[in-house]
């Protein structure tokens, strides 16, 4: 379980980092503006803004791919002894990072639908007091964001039942879940 979490650890950190070079191209700002001081206990002062864009991917999605990689191993113990083959994890991990991607696709359309549609005075206010000049950049990236997150949890759900579905196939004499 813990090479599981330490694997899923090292996926999810990768993911970060592609993840947020792209979301760096889209707007700057969202990182200067914003992530930049999430995360300036890392010094983005010692390094170019767009390597640093790449490290915050890191440090922002490593924590959630080892819980989401130790909680597919745990769901997949309350089924029985063992855990899933490496191959099935690997088509979890896949489906996981597939779905997030999907979904933070269809976070991007819904930045590029609330370009036309208009945002609420809240997060203009929020915009205007980090002097973002961008808006519009600016709300796709946090929609690509949080979209994302959002992925990986839908994307959990989803590798979870494939985990038990290959289960009940491989040992269909196991209860779907050990009591």
């Amino acid at each position: 379980m813990a090479g599981i979490t330490l694997v899923g650890a090292l996926v999810a950190g990768l993911y970060g980092v592609l993840h947020d070079q792209v979301t760096y191209t889209i707007s700057e700002e969202y990182f200067t503006r914003f992530k930049f001081y999430q995360f300036a206990y890392a010094e983005p002062e010692s390094r170019s803004p767009g390597v640093f864009a790449g490290i915050i991917g890191f440090l922002a999605t490593w924590w959630v791919g080892a819980i989401i990689a130790w909680s597919m191993a745990r769901v997949s113990l309350l089924q029985g002894c063992k855990l899933p083959s490496l191959r099935d994890f690997a088509s979890a991990f896949v489906i996981v990072f597939s779905v997030s991607f999907l979904i933070a696709c269809l976070g991007y359309l819904y930045g590029q639908w609330r370009r036309r549609t208009g945002y609420g005075s809240g997060w203009l206010e929020w915009m205007d007091a980090m002097t973002v000049q961008d808006f519009d950049a600016f709300m796709t990236a946090g929609y690509i964001h949080n979209s994302s997150y959002l992925g990986g949890v839908v994307g959990t759900l989803v590798a979870i039942i494939f985990l038990r579905s290959r289960r009940q196939k491989r040992d269909p004499g196991v209860p779907a879940v050990v009591r």
